[in-house]
């Protein structure tokens, strides 16, 4: 690999030392006649007897030229390490399957390492609980330049963050379904002596809920009050499929969740009457001081997430929603974080979220040779380059000077 291909110009310069060598004379020979009248004029010109007087010279002075070129261009050399891991996600070393595989791997050299930032060792996986970014770790783990690399991985759907990326030829991922779960979401008092226990369940391939009426003491977790969340959604003339995306999430929430909401549509022009716990603002019109607790807007902006915090009472959602967005960024799953807070919802569902992505959608296929070998690591050939002319530039002096070129 070359960093500055333009001074690759300078291989101009190997015609210099051919130009000397083709011009120079071969020495004649001395010999000493007595008389010349037997010897005969010869018809061959004189400049077809130029020949390469030294082609060993010739050969080590372009090699010098060569080498020096190559050193100016900032040339590259790919290695690639030897060292090999197995790379585990956290949650999944305790499965007697996955244990046989590892102690297998072990014993054929492989180092066993952590699914998280950093690496750690296998030994440290109870510590850490740091969220991961899959994208972002395997962009890490190619410039560790390793041998071979087997990843054992939930593809949990919310570890998928950021430029999807495209696995090198010694990465092997292997993804590992987890078995179904159930965890309570909330449970409301529904009367005296009985509430409503909303339970969520996940598997590999989905997250629903389920509502069920049970005795007071039989709940497993805190019993709250019915929330009731009034929510005003004020959208413009542009922005009708955004409402309906935006109505269809809050609905969504509603029946899936023991709350309460009373939603109202507005146009801009018509909402300065209108109070609200909520107020969704789709429309290109600016915000004015409304009579609204919190507000989320819409505006078009460069951002990773679907929903950013703009201060403490706003946020911003930052693309144009359609069934695409939505279901790719968890509209719903969002928008229940913010319409309510206190539940704790969105750690509940990250916390025992077992969907995955498969392995097709998860990766890159493109057939890129930079993006496939990434895992290859670059280093700089100067200190083989310099070394290479000094000894290059000490054999052409030595032989040189021995035949006084």
């Amino acid at each position: 690999m070359i960093s500055n291909p333009a001074y690759l110009f300078a291989l101009a310069g190997l015609a210099v030392p051919v130009v000397i060598h083709f011009l120079s004379r071969k020495e004649g020979k001395v010999i000493k006649l007595g008389s010349v009248r037997h010897v005969v004029e010869t018809s061959t010109q004189q400049f077809k007897g130029i020949k390469i007087n030294e082609i060993i010279l010739l050969v080590l002075r372009c090699a010098m030229i060569t080498v020096f070129s190559l050193l100016l261009s900032g040339l590259r050399c790919a290695t690639q390490g030897k060292e090999k891991w197995t790379i585990v996600e956290n949650g999944l070393k305790g499965l007697s399957d996955i244990n046989s595989v590892l102690d297998s791997l072990k014993d054929d050299g492989y180092s066993l390492h952590l699914l998280a930032n950093g690496f750690p060792d296998l030994k440290d996986s109870s510590q850490n609980t740091a969220e991961i970014n899959y994208w972002q770790l395997v962009e890490d783990l190619k410039i560790r330049n390793l041998s071979e690399a087997i990843i054992f991985s939930k593809n949990n759907v919310n570890h998928f963050k950021g430029m999807r990326s495209a696995l090198p030829r010694n990465f092997r991922w292997i993804s590992y379904p987890l078995s179904p779960a159930s965890f309570a979401v909330r449970a409301v008092r529904f009367s005296n002596d009985s509430v409503s226990l909303r339970t969520g369940h996940t598997a590999f391939d989905k997250i629903y809920f389920t509502t069920e009426k049970i005795s007071v003491k039989a709940s497993p977790i805190a019993i709250t009050a019915l929330d009731t969340i009034k929510i005003v959604v004020v959208s413009g003339i542009d922005f009708s499929y955004d409402s309906k995306i935006i109505k269809t999430a809050i609905r969504a929430i509603e029946n899936s969740l023991p709350v309460k909401i009373i939603l109202t549509e507005s146009g801009p022009s018509s909402v300065s009457s209108l109070s609200a716990d909520w107020c969704v603002w789709l429309s290109s019109q600016k915000v004015d001081q409304l009579n609204f607790k919190k507000i989320i807007r819409i505006e078009n902006r460069l951002s990773t997430e679907l929903i950013e915090q703009e201060n403490p009472n706003q946020w911003v959602i930052t693309k144009r929603l359609n069934q695409e967005v939505a279901l790719q960024n968890n509209l719903t799953t969002q928008l229940a974080t913010l319409l309510l807070p206190q539940e704790n919802l969105q750690e509940k569902i990250t916390s025992n979220d077992r969907r995955m992505v498969s392995d097709s959608l998860a990766w890159s296929h493109q057939e890129d040779a930079k993006k496939i070998q990434a895992s290859i690591h670059q280093e700089h050939a100067d200190r083989y380059l310099i070394i290479l002319l000094i000894t290059l530039l000490i054999i052409e002096r030595i032989i040189a000077y021995k035949r006084n070129q």
